[in-house]
């Protein structure tokens, strides 16, 4: 249920409420490769928004992706610069 909330704020535009909730899943590992799936979706239409990449490398570390963790983190400080 938490995911399909999330997909539908994002699809809204709404990153404020839909980047917690994914954060949610992801903090307690569960629906990693979804919640992967949906961040790299919600990037064709945010692709310059850091709380996506920075939850998306949260997501890859959580699911033991760690070369995919540190290239969106690195992304997501490249942004900031």
């Amino acid at each position: 249920a938490v995911r399909k909330v999330a997909q539908r704020a994002i699809y809204r535009g709404d990153l404020d409420n839909a980047i917690p909730l994914y954060g949610q899943l992801i903090e307690n590992g569960k629906l990693l490769e979804e919640v992967i799936h949906d961040l790299r979706d919600a990037l064709y239409r945010y692709p310059i928004d850091i709380s996506i990449w920075q939850a998306l490398g949260d997501a890859y570390a959580r699911n033991n992706l760690l070369q995919e963790a540190l290239d969106a983190y690195t992304k997501a400080e490249e942004l900031l610069r």
